[in-house]
């Protein structure tokens, strides 16, 4: 049975394509052999505080960071500015400006954290 002309460029480009998927998908790869990373940097995530005892107030300078985040790219679609995080532990502080360094919350699979300025000056004011 004889294939067209036509039936012929098709199978040839639907080859051409397979073999260039095959070959980015090999190279995109680092040379590690971890798959390629994806990076986000968000601006102004509030810091937020935790062990802060009732009637207590607490404020943070500056009063946002910024975190710079990297993960697998397959996982892009998983990550949300929204599960980010810039936490203040202030439990076993007392009334005062406090420097305290920031622990960032982030989603799972989130391999590199980074944020900026990694610690804020937190100022408590009891009841």
């Amino acid at each position: 049975m004889m294939l067209s002309e036509r039936t012929w460029l098709f199978l040839l480009s639907l080859a051409i394509a397979v073999i260039l998927w095959f070959y980015v998908d090999t190279t995109a790869q680092s040379p590690s052999g971890q798959s390629p990373t994806a990076s986000l940097r968000l601006h102004n995530v509030e810091v937020s505080f935790s062990g802060l005892a009732d009637g207590w107030r607490a404020s943070a300078n500056p009063p946002a960071v910024d975190v710079e985040m990297r993960w697998p790219a397959p996982a892009i679609l998983a990550v949300r500015p929204a599960d980010v995080r810039a936490i203040a532990d202030v439990h076993a502080l007392e009334t005062g400006p406090h420097q305290v360094t920031l622990r960032i919350q982030v989603p799972a699979g989130v391999t590199t954290v980074q944020a900026t300025p990694p610690s804020v000056v937190v100022t408590l004011l009891g009841p």
